[in-house]
């Protein structure tokens, strides 16, 4: 500790004489610089120190034998305590009572001390012999010691010796007698000393420095010495009060911190001295005034040095109290001398509360009144409470000793519903209530008003509430469940929302859709309808319309003079393709529809694509989605659809993302699954073949496996060493981005390789050339004509269908074939269809697995294997669907050993999720992982 001696008035003679003694101690400190400083700290906290010290923040700097205080003035009302100890060699410690520099950092406020030390020892360096001082001052001249300690010497008392210090002081001056009192009745000591000519010089110790003066001239026992009768009536302790830290809630139910020190005597019963007295009456850290008594202080331990010797207790409010409790509280309790009150023992936190109750009531036909009631634990919260907690940029909100977490995720249900804060209510078109009641859950009580309930009832019903009218229009029959769609589609569209069919292929959406169109021609004559469908398909369409709808004027807008077929008389019903859709999006875009119709909604799974945004720049009253498969690879593919179909229904892409697509497909949320289902629920209908079609035949599906022929095994070896092995490599490395490109390049080539040699050396190999694959299929295809029966033979390259139709031709056998180039598709399907004598169809599986009936047929063979199980399974309904009499045997080719059978086995284990999100429906993988592209390159 240092014990400085200052507002002193002695004359000149004495000064010198007193500074000619070597008391001032020097130290490491002395060779400290300011590049020195820098070396300690990075720059930021160095430039802020250099800015406190230029800026004459630092006051009382004060050194004595290797140790450096200062109080340096910050941003709140008190003073920071810097303390820094030296050896001989280097800083020891370093201390600051700001928040920053608790675990021993080096802070702005030790870095401002550090610069202020260097310049004040610079200014010392000429002003430090004897003769200097003796010519600062004239004979007659009386000195303030407070100004020439400050600003020349800093005359000190080690800690360690005060008695030996104040022992050389005053032998040099026997002759002095010394009287020691207090001033102003303490705590702060003033000696006099006289002289033998009765010359007077007093000396005033600073408070902080007197209890330690004190002690060491009660051991001088020297006879010059004499205690007034105030000062003969001071104790000194010497057993130490014990710092405490009291924290609770104050009356106006913030959290208040109070120091206290506490006497620790086993035989009676503790004092405390609260804060008020301590503040009042401390002497710096290590003593206190107390009862005309110098009363040493323990150590205060360091988690509660922020706490004392502040102007008042410390408080905390809102977030500081917060924070407060959730990271210094738990610290402080490991410390035997905190005091927690009860109260503030029994607080919890408690994680965002849910919604429990909805009080719904009608604002009009289309637009709801909600009231939300939230809970956590057993509090309730309002909504009005969670609006209040935001407008004063709160995080919490307060109930008793609870504490709740309010973030503004909490207001995210209403904002992907659409849903606007009006008056502490929500404002909601029904659409947005049935995303929140689905998101909700079972545990949320919903109370109604009669008009709502209904609403709720029709849409919960396994069937609507009242049957679709009769279609005069229609000129065929409707199966029961065909009926049925018939009906939940006229439910929609009388309720002004949208929806998905997306029945398993095969069941005739097509004839339902034809229903639903024609029901609201028959009510809203003067509105077209346009029909959006592949180009396969196109005919499909036209031959149903003409067939069961023969009165209705429809429109190809197809073809080189297209646009002029709607400038006269527009047509009731109006057909076209996605590719003419993007090409005349302007044109089509400035009509007015009734109904646009997605046939083969997939087309717009990817919303990034021109295809996509054309569809969704038509202006239309009402939309509809057919498809047999709404999800292929990704979740996203069904926000696209519903982007279309009700745009904002699902949020945003990136929401929906975050919200459905992460958390189902990464991390297998199944509670994330069954709140999507609910969701999508009310806007699609789903119906299988097996649960529909009892009278429909069996599906047999079978796979036949090869294996390579010697020369494709050369091949095939030969490409995964000379491209593989490096694809491998790259891909083992996790920092490294994975070459999709290179990789589906070389999977590719190895497919081909699979289905026959020709397929990679582009004609190249000898005519005799074959694979094990192709003599497989021919064995198959052998039994099959015998037996009279006809085939369907997919494949998804051009050039094995060449060269399997070669070999129909060579053996004399009659085939159509389909591919995406083909003109007059509707004649190729009626030939293969009707005439007996063609026994096989031969069909691109994009061309020939989209919209058209193969039911001649009751054998499929996929040659070669693709990516999507769903697709394959599209195909294969060309055969399988309503019409069909016999059953039907699939048979799928795959070459063991080979990546054939490895995209065998993942499509298998990952086609799971369609299923879980659009029941009874199967979906290819998301993505191939680093594994899964090493697997199939490995052979």
């Amino acid at each position: 500790m240092i014990y400085i001696l200052y507002d002193v008035l002695i004359p000149n003679k004495l000064l010198c004489q007193l500074y000619g003694h070597n008391i001032m101690n020097t130290s490491f400190l002395n060779s400290i610089t300011s590049e020195y400083i820098k070396s300690i700290t990075n720059n930021a906290v160095f430039a802020r120190g250099l800015s406190y010290f230029k800026s004459g923040r630092v006051h009382n700097t004060k050194c004595v034998h290797g140790e450096l205080t200062a109080k340096v003035s910050g941003s709140g009302m008190s003073p920071y305590d810097v303390v820094i100890t030296v050896s001989k060699k280097e800083i020891l410690h370093t201390y600051c009572s700001c928040f920053y520099a608790t675990d021993g950092e080096i802070c702005k406020h030790i870095v401002a001390t550090l610069l202020q030390w260097t310049d004040q020892k610079s200014r010392m360096k000429n002003s430090q012999s004897p003769s200097y001082m003796r010519k600062m001052f004239s004979d007659n001249e009386d000195v303030d010691i407070y100004d020439f300690i400050n600003n020349a010497i800093p005359f000190s008392f080690r800690e360690e010796n005060p008695a030996d210090v104040l022992n050389e002081i005053f032998s040099e001056f026997d002759n002095f007698f010394v009287r020691v009192n207090l001033l102003n009745g303490g705590p702060q000591l003033e000696l006099c000393l006289i002289t033998c000519e009765g010359d007077e010089s007093t000396f005033r110790i600073s408070a902080k420095r007197s209890p330690h003066v004190f002690k060491t001239l009660k051991k001088t026992h020297r006879s010059n010495i004499e205690f007034s009768e105030i000062a003969r009536r001071i104790r000194l302790y010497k057993t130490p009060l014990i710092p405490h830290l009291y924290a609770g809630i104050n009356t106006d139910g913030h959290i208040e911190l109070s120091p206290l020190l506490k006497t620790k005597n086993p035989k009676k019963e503790n004092i405390v001295f609260p804060w008020n007295q301590i503040e009042q009456n401390r002497l710096g850290e290590d003593w206190i005034w107390l009862n005309n008594s110098y009363r040493p202080i323990d150590k205060i331990p360091k988690l509660f040095r922020p706490y004392f010797y502040n102007e008042k207790p410390l408080i905390y409010k809102e977030h500081d109290a917060v924070d407060f409790l959730k990271e210094d509280f738990n610290k402080l309790l490991n410390e035997p001398s905190f005091i927690p009150s009860e109260q503030l023992q029994l607080i919890e936190f408690y994680d965002e509360p849910d919604i429990s109750f909805l009080q719904v009531q009608a604002c009009n036909n289309e637009w709801l009144w909600l009231d939300p009631t939230y809970t956590v634990g057993k509090h309730t919260i309002t909504l009005s409470e969670i609006l209040a907690c935001f407008n004063k940029k709160e995080r919490y909100i307060r109930k008793g000793t609870c504490y709740i977490k309010i973030s503004e995720d909490i207001m995210d249900i209403w904002k992907y519903s659409n849903g606007t804060i009006e008056n502490g209510r929500v404002k909601i078109s029904k659409l947005g209530f049935l995303r929140t009641r689905a998101e909700c859950g079972k545990n949320v009580n919903i109370a109604t008003c009669s008009e709502t309930q209904k609403f709720l009832f029709d849409f919960d019903r396994i069937t609507p509430p009242q049957p679709a009218p009769p279609v005069d229009l229609y000129k065929g029959d409707l199966r029961a469940y065909q009926k049925v769609g018939y009906d939940w589609l006229w439910f929609l569209h009388t309720n002004s929302f949208n929806g998905i069919l997306a029945d398993e292929m095969g069941l005739g959406k097509t004839h339902q859709a034809m229903t639903l169109i024609l029901a609201a021609l028959q009510t809203e004559p003067n509105l077209p309808t346009l029909v959006i469908c592949p180009t396969s398909v196109l005919d499909h369409w036209e031959s149903k319309f003409q067939i069961y709808a023969p009165t209705v004027r429809i429109a190809r807008f197809h073809g080189k003079e297209r646009t002029t077929l709607l400038t006269e008389n527009m047509p009731s019903v109006v057909l076209t393709t996605y590719s003419i859709l993007s090409r005349d999006i302007e044109y089509l875009s400035k009509i007015q529809w009734n109904y646009v119709v997605l046939d083969e909604a997939q087309k717009i799974k990817n919303h990034k694509t021109q295809m996509c945004k054309a569809v969704k720049l038509l202006k239309t009253q009402r939309r509809l989605a057919l498809t047999g498969t709404p999800i292929e690879n990704r979740l996203v593919e069904l926000w696209s659809i519903f982007d279309f179909l009700m745009p904002g229904y699902l949020g945003t892409v990136q929401d929906f993302k975050v919200k459905y697509e992460t958390p189902i497909t990464k991390y297998q949320d199944n509670d994330k699954r069954e709140i999507l289902k609910k969701v999508i629920h009310p806007f699609k209908l789903r119906r299988l073949k097996k649960d529909v079609l009892s009278e429909l035949p069996s599906k047999i599906e079978e796979k036949r496996y090869c294996t390579l022929l010697p020369v494709q095994i050369i091949m095939y070896k030969d490409l995964i060493k000379e491209q593989g092995s490096k694809l491998i490599q790259k891909l083992k490395d996790e920092n490294k981005p994975v070459e999709y490109l290179h990789i589906f390049a070389l999977l590719t080539k190895l497919k081909r390789l699979c289905d026959h040699p020709k397929l990679l050396l582009n004609g190249t190999t000898p005519k005799w050339s074959t694979s094990g694959k192709f003599e497989l299929f021919k064995e198959i295809m052998e039994e099959t004509l015998e037996a009279g029966e006809k085939v369907v033979v997919f494949s998804q390259y051009l050039e094995m269908l060449d060269i399997i139709g070669n070999w129909l031709n060579d053996i004399s056998v009659t085939y159509e074939s389909l591919r995406g180039s083909t003109k007059n598709r509707g004649k190729v399907i009626e030939r293969f269809q009707n005439n007996p004598d063609c026994n096989v169809f031969l069909g691109s599986l994009l061309a020939g697995g989209l919209g058209i009936d193969l039911t001649a047929a009751s054998v499929v063979i996929h040659y070669d294997r693709w990516w999507n199980a769903a697709r394959e399974d599209q195909a294969t309904d060309r055969v399988h669907r309503i019409g069909q009499t016999r059953g039907v045997q699939v048979f799928k080719l795959i070459t063991r050993g080979t990546l054939e059978e490895k995209i065998d086995a993942m499509i298998t284990k990952k086609a799971a999720l369609m299923n879980s999100i659009v029941e009874s429906d199967d979906v290819v993988f998301k993505a191939f992982s680093r594994e899964d592209l090493i697997e199939l390159l490995s052979f």
